[in-house]
């Protein structure tokens, strides 16, 4: 297949079954990045980073890194959800892609990346998702959705991870 053909079947895919975007969302950080891969990468460690997550866990018999398997346990709005990640990529204190197993949407992914600056370190949250064909129209809107929880993700590791200064309660 030649990358015009590629091309014809990536646009039809995306007329009949959505638009993959991709959102990114950065924040900078006063603490080493070994401190935030402690907090960002332990299934464990969810339940201070999603106000939604009640408990998780590392699946018994996964390995770390590639190919580890990890489990949540939520509740939103009344219900409980279970939902287990899949671990697709890893480059330790410095990356990491995830993917929920099962997931309809085969191009959903979800990225960490750290990055050492001057003082500290940054930390963007990457996702990659398919918008459902009717729902394009609104795409800005849905960007926006994952914009803002992808920052509130981040503050929840800023405030985690920096250390408290006078005036700002721990």
């Amino acid at each position: 297949m030649n990358l015009k053909s590629k091309g014809a079947v990536r646009l039809v895919f995306e007329r009949v079954r959505g638009e993959v975007i991709d959102v990114v969302a950065a924040i900078d950080l006063f603490a080493a990045p070994a401190e935030v891969w402690a907090l960002i990468k332990p299934a464990e460690t969810a339940t201070l980073l999603d106000p939604d997550v009640v408990k998780a866990f590392r699946v018994p018999g996964t390995p770390e890194g590639v190919g580890e398997m990890q489990g949540y346990i939520s509740y939103r709005d009344g219900r409980e959800y279970v939902h287990l990640v899949e671990v697709v990529e890893e480059v330790r204190e410095r990356w990491a892609l995830v993917r929920v197993v099962g997931d309809a949407d085969e191009a959903a992914r979800t990225g960490f990346r750290l990055t050492a600056i001057p003082g500290g370190t940054r930390l963007e949250q990457l996702r990659t998702v398919t918008v459902p064909a009717a729902q394009v129209r609104g795409i800005n809107q849905i960007r926006e959705q994952y914009t803002a929880a992808a920052r509130a993700f981040l503050e929840r590791v800023k405030l985690l991870t920096e250390p408290a200064s006078p005036g700002r309660h721990a």
